[in-house]
């Protein structure tokens, strides 16, 4: 009879272990799904906030339009893409909005910043946008520059402006000239009036600036230019004035300034005078630069001139004159990053 008990027990165990019932294996899984549960249930809502602003390029041009999408993320952990329901807010009124697009103002110039701030629902998030109107993306198949009105356009030898521009702001320039022709004695109106207040504070510091040669018309220009040809021969000419279409001078933002010192003359010992050296140090703070440094004739294609300003606003100047670069060196490197 013991025997007979032994046995049944002996099998009644196997029938249990074979249908996974051992009274230990089944706790413990009890026990970890237990334990899974209450994590769950004791999980903090997450905070939902805005986690990737969509569209946002590194820099963005004049006039451009930037189509963005938000992703939210939730109070579970999921993310959701969103392309309509918020709003923009930004201290520019330049900037404009239209869904879920910001489209730039055409006037935009380099180094501009707007600071934007993004609204969707109850969250918020603040962005920056650059401007950056790229060399590459302001020229033609044929040469010519696309952006000829904006006060940032980078003209030189490889960069021509269209031979019927003519700026439509142009005035007759407030302080003191040395030549009689009157198209020479204009500049557009946002340069004429830095000019005047470079001037005036020149005069604070005892220096007397004198302007002498300003806007030239594509005729002008030509003109000039075959002088220098007739004259002294093509090489030189190509070296010390520029071809009809690529002179700084019929933008209407520059200007060539002299002295007495150096007898009202255009001169590279301008450099050297009080006057080239005040106007070398201080043209930034007007939103001036000295367009043709010296020794830097390879990359501007143009020889030193102490006495030839031009005019990008206080703003791109300041960061171009504060670089150490040339116009065209400050610009490759924006195309570059």
């Amino acid at each position: 009879m013991r025997k007979n008990t032994i046995g049944i027990s002996i099998i009644i165990a196997a029938i249990l272990i074979l249908s996974g019932c051992e009274t230990v294996n089944v706790t413990e899984s009890t026990s970890k799904t237990d334990a899974t549960a209450v994590t769950t249930e004791t999980d903090n809502p997450g905070e939902r906030k805005i986690v990737d602003i969509d569209g946002l390029p590194v820099s963005v041009m004049a006039g451009e339009e930037i189509f963005i999408r938000v992703q939210i993320l939730d109070a579970n952990n999921h993310t959701q893409w969103h392309e309509t329901g918020f709003e923009f807010n930004s201290e520019s009124d330049d900037l404009t909005f239209e869904s879920n697009v910001i489209r730039l103002p055409e006037n935009s110039l380099t180094d501009d910043i707007y600071h934007v701030k993004i609204v969707f629902e109850d969250m918020e998030e603040e962005f920056i946008l650059s401007v950056a109107n790229l060399l590459s993306q302001t020229i033609d198949e044929k040469g010519v520059i696309t952006n000829p009105s904006t006060y940032d356009a980078v003209i030189n030898k490889a960069r021509s402006l269209p031979s019927d521009y003519v700026p439509d702001d142009l005035v007759t320039v407030e302080v003191p000239t040395c030549l009689p022709n009157p198209e020479i004695r204009q500049m557009r109106r946002i340069a004429s009036e830095a000019l005047s207040e470079m001037f005036e504070d020149a005069l604070q510091d005892d220096v007397e600036l004198v302007a002498r040669s300003g806007y030239r018309s594509h005729a002008t220009q030509t003109s000039l230019y075959n002088g220098y040809v007739s004259k002294y021969g093509q090489e030189y000419a190509d070296k010390y004035s520029a071809r009809p279409g690529t002179s700084e001078h019929q933008t209407g933002l520059a200007m060539d300034i002299t002295a007495q010192s150096v007898n009202l003359q255009l001169d590279d010992n301008f450099g050297k005078t009080k006057e080239g050296q005040w106007l070398a140090q201080n043209a930034y703070r007007f939103g001036f630069i000295i367009r043709y440094p010296e020794g830097m004739e390879n990359v501007t294609g143009y020889f030193y001139e102490p006495w030839h300003v031009r005019y990008l606003g206080v703003n791109l100047a300041t960061n171009v004159y504060n670089s150490g670069l040339t116009l065209e060196e400050y610009f490759l490197s924006l195309e570059n990053n």
